[in-house]
């Protein structure tokens, strides 16, 4: 499959200047600070989620899922001048996908729809179901000149899930990026119709050379170098300089049952998304072999970065093809922002630049409660002073600390089940030892609540021991 990219367009194109955005990220995620990116005019108190993300020249479309009569398609761009109107673009209306309309992937090439001998610019892979449930999504297709107007594949869906999804989610989540500027796309899709596998993901991948006819299904391993794996509702970029495919997925997301981990509305609407992300990359030769290699992981996306408390359904800043090359060093994720109830999500983002592996630990402090993070604070916490700077990425040499979260005091730890307290997420890699250049990390507890501290007295307070060692 090597020679589908010998054709890859290699213009460069600069970052939009989105409207609300960031500045490019320094060290660690640069989150959104709990900001959405805006505002859905069409239905302010609908949901938001899954975007797909187009930057030319300037330029961003984003089409997202959203809330209409159920789970409708919208679009709008974003410019330096600010941002255009909400339109909803493609919504159920055919036998297949009549319940729903969702999960957008669109992709620029130079497209022929067989049905119409029409040409496009742009092709849509979709998700789309026909019960309440959302039981046995299958991928549906739709073709487009300006990105709003768009041509529906008449009749059937264009792919269905490889075993019986009568009773689970099926096939769906497309991502696809585009092998050498025309019609040879890479299509990924979750497919939860197939048995689960601890070395294969529930994800597969395809090849095209025109959009509509498919080769055979490589399944993704799962499992990557820090211990984590792989989950559904996960996006892909290309990196065109080194072949590497880059992936953004979702991570197991709170345990709110009994006997778990304290949640926000556990009773009425107990966490239905997950609070956490991770960004992985993997030679396209590897991704596409059919063997359980390892993905490398870059870092987690979570609640400590963004202060949502939850964070999912990733979309990568790409070019028109789905490479995401033109905008290195910064990594642009696109997500959705929010609470446990669905009519809270937003869409929003964060950027990490790849070649920086730091995260800052700052402690802060609100005058009642202090709160360590190399991400956001919250309201009312002012900055003490830097503790030092942990690594993104895992290394043989790092374990994970984790900022948690009791109700009423917030504190770090190695442990991964948080002690039984709401996990925040990762804050960043610190190491096992006392590396070159490096100074532990101790927790302390001040009597009524924790924080931390690079004294071994723990200023005057309790000691309950060393986290671990972090860059000066």
């Amino acid at each position: 499959m090597k020679s589908f990219f010998k054709k890859l367009a290699l213009g460069g194109i600069a970052l939009a200047a989105l409207a609300g955005a960031v500045a490019p990220a320094s060290a660690g995620w640069q989150g959104p600070s709990g900001n959405k990116w805006f505002e859905n005019e069409v239905r302010p108190q609908g949901y938001n989620y899954a975007p797909s993300i187009i930057n030319t020249g300037g330029t961003t479309d984003v089409w997202w899922c959203g809330q209409g009569l159920t789970d409708v398609i919208y679009h709008r761009t974003a410019t330096g001048g600010g941002l255009g109107p909400v339109q909803q673009v493609l919504f159920p209306r055919q036998t297949w996908n009549r319940q729903y309309t969702c999960d957008p992937s669109v992709i620029k090439g130079n497209f022929t729809n067989p049905q119409d001998g029409g040409h496009y610019q742009f092709i849509m892979y979709y998700s789309g179901a026909d019960n309440q449930p959302g039981w046995n999504n299958q991928l549906g297709l739709a073709y487009s000149n300006d990105g709003i107007n768009w041509v529906d594949w008449q009749g059937d869906s264009i792919l269905k899930p490889i075993g019986n999804a009568s009773d689970n989610y099926g096939l769906g989540q497309p991502s696809t990026f585009n092998a050498d500027g025309q019609s040879s796309l890479f299509v990924f899709t979750t497919d939860t119709s197939v048995p689960a596998d601890p070395n294969f993901a529930q994800i597969f991948v395809r090849h095209t050379p025109n959009g509509v006819n498919f080769e055979a299904p490589v399944r993704l391993p799962a499992l990557a170098n820090d211990g984590t794996s792989i989950g559904p509702n996960s996006d892909f970029g290309y990196d065109y300089s080194t072949g590497d495919v880059y992936m953004m997925s979702s991570l197991p997301g709170r345990n709110c049952k009994p006997g778990g981990e304290p949640c926000k509305d556990p009773i009425n609407n107990p966490d239905r998304e997950t609070y956490q992300m991770a960004l992985y990359k993997m030679p396209i030769s590897q991704v596409l072999s059919g063997q359980p290699f390892q993905w490398t992981a870059l870092g987690q996306l979570n609640t400590d970065q963004t202060g949502f408390y939850l964070n999912h359904s990733p979309g990568f800043n790409r070019d028109p093809n789905g490479n995401i090359t033109p905008f290195f060093p910064n990594i642009q994720i696109f997500f959705a922002g929010g609470d446990p109830s669905p009519t809270t999500w937003d869409l929003t983002f964060a950027i990490l630049n790849k070649d920086d592996p730091f995260a800052t630990i700052t402690r802060y402090y609100n005058g009642s409660v202090h709160k360590v993070t190399s991400g956001y604070a919250g309201p009312g916490f002012n900055a003490e002073f830097s503790l030092g700077r942990a690594l993104v990425a895992p290394t043989a040499a790092t374990h994970k600390v984790y900022s948690c979260f009791t109700g009423a005091d917030y504190f770090l730890s190695a442990a991964a089940n948080c002690e039984g307290q709401q996990h925040l997420g990762v804050t960043g890699e610190f190491f096992n030892n006392n590396e070159p250049n490096t100074h532990a990390v101790y927790r302390c507890w001040a009597g009524n609540h924790h924080f931390a501290s690079n004294d071994p007295g723990c200023e005057g307070t309790t000691t309950e021991g060393p986290l671990g060692y972090i860059y000066n």
